[in-house]
């Protein structure tokens, strides 16, 4: 069995740009899927729930042929490890940093990050199975049953990290060209080298040929080298790169969060999707943990690490000059900074959570009695225009799918 993955590993690897291509492909076929056919939309569900996993699959596996710290010891991982270090790999994201460090340092940090990804990546077509052979019933229990799981998982999460805030998404993404990988290294014979074995450790690094730019004027590389330049989240301990929950107030609104989902499934069962109370009761958890996490923040006195410096601190400082009293100033016009995020991976997160808000349009009232009249006067208008016809005969065909499956409008 180890012999089959290892093969195809190797063929992933020599065929990482078209593998990526079909991947897309197939996902944006399942887009039209639904309402073309009998069932259209479990067999696209299905096609999409595949290429979702395999691809889950495929990005470890890039991940660790090119950030991997450790050289394979022959085959073809090995010739593809050399042949990205001869290039220039981009740089690893500090999401990806942060998710990796956990995902290594705590096995049940990685064994949660899995299961929760394979989950949400299956849990449209669980339910549609369900509400197809169990009944409508059947269907929400098992819909509350995988909220269930989710919300454990996140618990795990929130644990593993020490009581740090559970990532929308845990795991490292794909964040390299797959071009990269059809490089080929040049011989180390040759004069200009790309690449150099440590003579101590047998690891392959890049050479200086390797970092600047073959051809171009000095400009060309002085940008190149300035695009490249580290900063201060570049460099700091990557648990930092994300605070530990304030206190017990910080918390009560991640767990709030967490919760959510899990209270507005049994409020549907008992009130059903076109009560206001679901709805109501849904909104009020969300606003209420957000506005907790920010009085967490703005009251905690850990304001964890120092923030980056201020265009106005390091102007003055490259001009050798006290900025003292101009940084006083620019502290009374900007906002608290502890209730800011103190990382592009707080940003981000905060961000994917305030992005949450929208789904609320395709949920209860708002849905049956503004959203959707609206998408199918659109549909109506435009069924007999060119191209614009076609988008409005997609969105026609997923109305009855937000109306009776959950997880077409669920964050």
């Amino acid at each position: 069995m180890m012999r089959i993955w290892g093969w195809y590993e190797s063929f992933l690897l020599a065929n990482a740009p078209q593998v990526t291509a079909v991947e897309s492909s197939l996902r944006s076929i399942t887009y039209i899927l639904p309402g073309r056919f009998k069932d259209a939309e479990v067999t696209g569900e299905a096609i999409y729930t595949a290429v979702n996993l395999l691809g889950m699959y495929h990005d470890s596996v890039l991940f660790r042929i090119v950030y991997g710290r450790r050289r394979a010891a022959e085959g073809v991982v090995g010739d593809v490890r050399e042949s990205i270090l001869a290039g220039d790999v981009p740089r690893l994201s500090r999401h990806a940093r942060y998710a990796h460090f956990w995902r290594t340092h705590s096995p049940s940090y990685r064994a949660a990050a899995v299961w929760l990804m394979i989950i949400e990546n299956t849990q449209l077509l669980a339910e549609m199975l369900a509400r197809r052979r169990l009944g409508r019933k059947c269907a929400w229990d098992v819909v509350l049953a995988i909220e269930i799981v989710k919300a454990c998982l996140r618990i795990t999460l929130v644990r593993a990290t020490r009581l740090r805030p559970a990532l929308t998404v845990p795991l490292p993404q794909r964040e390299i060209d797959p071009a990269l990988l059809e490089r080929r290294i040049m011989p180390s014979n040759t004069k200009e080298a790309l690449t150099w074995r440590g003579s101590r450790t047998g690891m392959v690094h890049r050479s200086l040929n390797a970092l600047l730019p073959a051809k171009g004027p000095a400009k060309d590389q002085y940008e190149y080298l300035l695009a490249h330049t580290l900063t201060e989240q570049d460099v700091v301990s990557p648990p930092q790169l994300v605070r530990v929950l304030p206190g017990s107030v910080g918390q009560l609104g991640e767990g709030l969060w967490i919760a959510r989902p899990l209270v507005y499934v049994l409020a549907l069962r008992r009130w059903g999707s076109r009560s206001a109370t679901p709805f109501a009761l849904s909104l009020f958890l969300e606003l209420l943990a957000r506005s907790i996490r920010k009085r967490a923040y703005s009251s905690s006195r850990d304001a964890g690490p120092a923030s980056p410096l201020s265009s106005v601190t390091l102007l003055l400082s490259v001009l050798g000059i006290e900025n003292s009293f101009l940084e006083w100033l620019a502290s009374l016009v900007s906002s608290n900074t502890r209730a800011k995020p103190i990382s592009s991976v707080e940003s981000d997160e905060w961000a994917a959570r305030g992005r949450g808000l929208w789904w609320y349009f395709l949920r209860g009232p708002v849905w049956y009695r503004w959203t959707r009249p609206k998408i199918a006067c659109f549909a109506r208008r435009t069924e007999h225009r060119a191209l614009i016809g076609m988008v409005g005969a997609i969105a026609r065909d997923y109305l009855p799918l937000v109306d009776d499956y959950y997880y077409y409008s669920a964050s």
